[in-house]
């Protein structure tokens, strides 16, 4: 329990003593006797909500219980308590940089597990959108930040850090067409990333490898059209997988960590079937693309 939590409790104790309230009639009907005894001890952190309720029904500003911990209305405890209605807000409607933004104007000492796992889930999710658009330098800044704020928070753990790493490598892979075992291993993509990712990455490194055991893929989605391409080369209709690879690299919504790999394909297959003009314009797409990342 933070020092300052338990400094709040006893302001707690002590006003209400101060008012004559029992902590049946402080209580009220928001919450239970047995949670305002345990605030009171310092066993529990009050909610934003139940310290404004509290500071309502004894008449006092919620800064009167920081007054004698860690520095009054200046305080980290207050500044966190300040904001935290507002963060949590900001951060359901996924407004992830606005959080951001928040929590970089809090002192350390307003940084507890909650704060910093909303940091680190906005840290990380904001990374995943820059990674999109190819701001690949500015996704792994957001990734170090979210690791940073997992490793204060007791909410973010081993499998919060599974998905960081995964990241990283998918990241890592978006303009290549290397793929490391961690992209194929669906328990690798941690809790914040689709397992569905991994799959594609083990079925398309067996599709590639001329394996007959490819893993399965939901049907439709932009992972299976691509190695459904890629087996309809390898088959009797070469033509219809190079129409499918040239459809899929079309796609303005096709994933960013495809879009390299599927023009890779493209150009390969259209030298194979003697269509220069395609393995060319392929060529340059992939060069622009390369062109749009920036480290």
């Amino acid at each position: 329990m933070n020092p300052a939590e338990t400094g709040v409790g006893i302001r707690l104790r002590e006003l209400r003593l101060k008012r004559g309230m029992t902590q049946k009639e402080l209580s009220g009907d928001r919450i239970t006797r047995n949670m305002l005894s345990l605030i009171e001890s310092g066993s529990a952190s009050p909610s934003v909500s139940t310290l404004l309720y509290l500071a309502e029904r004894l008449e006092v500003p919620v800064g009167y219980f920081f007054a004698d911990t860690d520095g009054g209305p200046g305080s980290g405890s207050y500044l966190k308590f300040s904001v935290l209605g507002d963060l949590k807000a900001r951060f359901s409607a996924g407004e992830y940089g606005d959080c951001l933004d928040l929590c970089a104007g809090l002192p350390p000492s307003a940084a507890d597990d909650e704060v910093s796992m909303i940091e680190a889930l906005s840290a990380f999710r904001r990374a995943v959108s820059e990674a999109s658009v190819y701001r690949l330098r500015d996704a792994g800044k957001l990734l170090d930040r979210s690791e940073a704020a997992a490793g204060r928070s007791v909410y973010c753990g081993e499998p919060f850090l599974c998905s960081v790493r995964y990241a990283r490598d998918l990241f890592a892979s978006s303009a290549t067409d290397l793929i490391s075992p961690l992209l194929c291993d669906p328990e690798g993509t941690g809790p914040l990333l689709s397992p569905v990712t991994a799959v594609y990455f083990a079925a398309l490194r067996s599709t590639r490898a001329g394996e007959g055991d490819v893993p399965a893929l939901p049907k439709g989605e932009y992972g299976e059209r691509h190695v459904a391409a890629l087996l309809a080369l390898r088959g009797e209709r070469p033509r219809d997988g190079l129409k499918k690879l040239r459809e899929l690299s079309l796609d303005a919504s096709l994933p960013y960590y495809m879009q390299y790999k599927v023009l890779g394909d493209l150009e390969n297959a259209a030298n194979a079937e003697g269509d220069i003009n395609l393995a060319y314009s392929s060529a340059r797409r992939r060069l622009e693309l390369i062109d749009r990342i920036r480290f």
